[in-house]
């Protein structure tokens, strides 16, 4: 139940997806102890390569890891809830509101925002995988920047492409070893 209820509370006070709920989940697991941040970043990045939504993935792999089979529907239903819901009242009444100045003025608000929470998770995730260890990963960050050069020379290539790729890179630099 403190899964779902969690979950359920992330859901609902995060706004723009699940990058943006990041920092909270990281808060949270941590916080009751589901998962160390070494788990956290692996969740992360397997969340990303697996399909479907990210954040029905992360909090999947959280209640899993946490309290089995039921921590992970726990934990799913809880983070989807109140996206269901919030959807189906604004469905409801958004049209009939869409070019009130109110309305797009929250909206206006709210990507700045968005964009700022996202910027944060980045940068903890990064230094949360590059440099909170006892030493500098330094395989890791070459991975980074062969993946990022590799982005920006081929900005149109499919992001699995580059999780491939990356994936390609960690099996090179720590699979062979």
């Amino acid at each position: 139940m403190e899964l779902f209820i969690t979950f359920f509370k992330i859901g609902l006070f995060t706004f723009g997806g699940g990058y943006a709920m990041i920092p909270l989940i990281k808060q949270e697991v941590l916080r009751h102890g589901w998962a160390s941040i070494s788990d956290i970043l692996n969740f992360i990045g397997i969340s990303e390569a697996t399909p479907g939504p990210f954040a029905i993935n992360i909090s999947t792999f959280i209640g899993f890891k946490s309290n089995g089979i039921l921590g992970s529907l726990c934990s799913t239903i809880g983070v989807v809830l109140p996206s269901f819901i919030i959807i189906l009242i604004i469905s409801k009444f958004f049209f009939n509101f869409q070019d009130n100045k109110y309305v797009r003025g929250v909206l206006s608000g709210l990507r700045p925002a968005v964009v700022g929470l996202i910027l944060c998770a980045a940068i903890s995730i990064f230094t949360s995988n590059f440099f909170e260890k006892s030493s500098v990963d330094i395989k890791g960050l070459l991975i980074f920047a062969l993946t990022f050069m590799i982005y920006l020379r081929k900005k149109k290539m499919h992001p699995a492409f580059l999780i491939l790729i990356s994936g390609g890179f960690g099996l090179l630099f720590y699979g062979f070893v």
